[in-house]
Order: structure tokens, then C-alpha cells, then sequence
């Protein structure tokens, strides 16, 4: 039976990515989701070129449109008899910081935080809680949302931080009420990437981060699963783990050097988050949030929102 997976935001960046290695390094029917339908076409072309056994279905979606949102699931649902996949990556909230990096948060419009929230926390909930019935039936189903680091320590702009800690948070919750239904919940961090619009030096790339999520469902088993419901992960581990790895990478010294930069990341996340511990400094926010940082979102403005 083919599998099926909706990924949102899979015109650029990791959602393309995702999408890209569903279909062309697996054999499963995604449904792609974005707004920019050239995009979405191409996608659909390069895999239907790569000689896997996968297909794009491209589906031009505003997703800050509910009625467009539940028509879309329904089309889905009523046309596929299981969804094995949903990827939440959709943001808006990186095209719409980026022209305001070294401001302060009540020097930035509304719209930035409006950025991280709609289109990234709200959307991912919406197309979750549409999704969620059909993997409930079918006792099976596996929901990612890409998040970030910033969800545990502060990084470039108030909503950015308070959206990727709501995303690693709706993946807690939400697994806390499908795990009876056989169903998991989970986010994936990835480090700073190479996409359309980041350029961060050794970036992960859009179809490394998909390699991070087909190995959770052709390669972890069920015991690995079932541990990881609610929880967040991060990709160099899972690399690690599973055995993939970036083209380029043909010695694994990129995935060690990634694995050793994630250290005090993980250090931050394995100990009481800075707001729950009274003893702990807070963040230097010129560290993150300054001008030199928009240098490394520089196709931020071909985009908008």
C-alpha cells in the first residue's frame, strides 16, 4: 500500500527538502503544501526525475485560511484511506524578522511576531488537530513539527523564541493525548541550514533534515518511537544513529563537528529552562539579535509573506 504524507511549506527550504527525500529516496504520495505553485510544480518534477518510487501531489494552500485548511484535509482524507505522515514546517517568521535584526522587540512591527505565530504555531496546530482523526482511527500516524533551538534559549527575536517553544510544547501535549491511539507527536531541531533563504557556514541542508525524518519511520522501530512521543530531537543525533548523513559528508567529520556544536545546546535543554531557574543569567540578546546576524538570512527578501 503506498504510504501517504502531507508536508506543509514544501516549497522551499526544509519542507522542500522533506518532501523531495519522501518521494525521490522513498516510494510515499506527498502532499506538498505552499503558496507558490511554480515551485510546487518544480518540486513535483524533480522528483518525478530522480527515479524514485514516490510522487508529488502539489497542492497551493494558504494556510492562514482555515476553510481552504479543512477543504484540503477532507480532500485527503476522503481519497487516501490512511495518513501515515504529517511535517509541519510552514514558518513565516524568518522572512518577516529578518529587515528588523539589532531592534528591540517594541521597536519591531506587530506583523513579526504575527510572522512566528500564524504562519508556524497556529497553522501547525490547525493542520494537526485536521489531521489527527484519521491517524486516531488507524491507530498509526506519525506528526513532526520542525522547531528550532531557539525554542529553549533566546535567538534573534522575541516571537521567534516564544513560537519554536510553542511548537516543541504542541508536540508534548499533543502526544500526551494520542499516545493511547497508537499515534506519535514529535519535533526535529535542526541547526542552522542552507536553504533559499539561510546561509549559515556548514548549514544543514533541506534534504539532510528529510533524511532525519524518513529515518524515523522507515528506520526506528517501534521501542525507539514510543521512547521519542513528545519529545524534541535533533537531526545530528539522529544521523548518528541511523546512518545518513549529507551528501557532501563522504567521512562523517561534518556530522561529528555537529554533534560536538550541539553540546551546549543540549547542555541549556537537559537542565531547567532559564525562566523556571532563579539562578540562571539571562541570554545577551545583541549576541543573536544583531545586524551582522541578517547577513546569514540573505534571501529573506525575495519572499514575503
Amino acid at each position: 500500500m503506498t504510504k501517504i504524507a502531507i508536508v506543509t511549506g514544501a516549497s522551499r527550504g526544509f519542507g522542500r527538502g522533506v518532501a523531495h527525500v519522501l518521494g525521490a529516496e522513498s516510494d510515499y504520495r506527498v502532499y506538498a503544501t505552499a503558496r507558490t505553485k511554480v515551485a510546487l510544480d518544480e518540486l513535483r518534477e524533480d522528483v518525478a526525475n530522480s527515479g524514485g518510487a514516490g510522487e508529488i501531489v502539489p497542492i497551493v494552500l494558504d494556510q492562514n485560511d482555515d476553510d481552504a485548511v479543512i477543504n484540503f484535509v477532507n480532500r485527503v482524507t476522503s481519497s487516501e484511506q490512511k495518513i501515515d505522515l504529517l511535517v509541519n514546517s510552514a514558518y513565516a517568521g524568518l522572512i518577516a524578522m529578518t529587515p528588523h535584526f539589532g531592534k528591540p522587540f517594541w521597536e519591531r512591527p506587530i506583523s513579526v511576531y504575527d510572522g512566528s505565530m500564524n504562519v508556524g504555531v497556529r497553522s501547525s496546530y490547525v493542520m494537526s488537530k485536521l489531521v489527527a482523526p484519521s491517524m486516531v482511527n488507524n491507530r498509526s500516524g506519525l506528526i513532526v513539527q520542525i522547531s528550532s533551538w531557539g525554542g529553549f534559549t533566546y535567538v534573534f527575536d522575541v516571537g521567534y523564541g516564544v513560537a519554536h517553544a510553542a511548537m516543541d510544547r504542541l508536540s508534548f501535549d499533543m502526544a500526551t493525548e494520542l499516545q493511547e491511539h497508537n499515534v506519535q507527536a514529535v519535533t526535529i531541531h535542526p541547526s542552522g541550514g542552507q536553504t533559499e533563504v539561510t546561509e549559515f557556514p556548514d548549514g544543514e541542508t533541506p534534504t539532510y533534515v528529510g533524511r532525519s525524518i524518513l529515518a524515523l519511520v522507515e528506520k526506528a522501530d517501534s521501542d525507539f518511537l514510543a521512547k521519542a512521543n513528545g519529545k524534541t530531537l535533533f537531526t545530528a543525533e539522529l544521523a548518528a544513529q541511523f546512518g545518513f548523513s549529507e551528501d557532501h559528508d563522504t567521512d562523517g567529520a561534518l556530522n561529528r563537528a555537529r554533534l560536538e556544536g550541539l553540546q551546549p545546546f543540549k547542555a541549556i535543554s537537559a537542565n531547567r529552562l532559564a525562566q523556571y531557574n532563579l539562578d540562571a543569567p539571562l541570554p545577551r540578546a545583541a549576541d543573536t539579535n544583531n545586524s551582522d546576524f541578517a547577513n546569514l538570512f540573505p534571501g529573506a527578501k525575495k519572499f514575503h509573506i
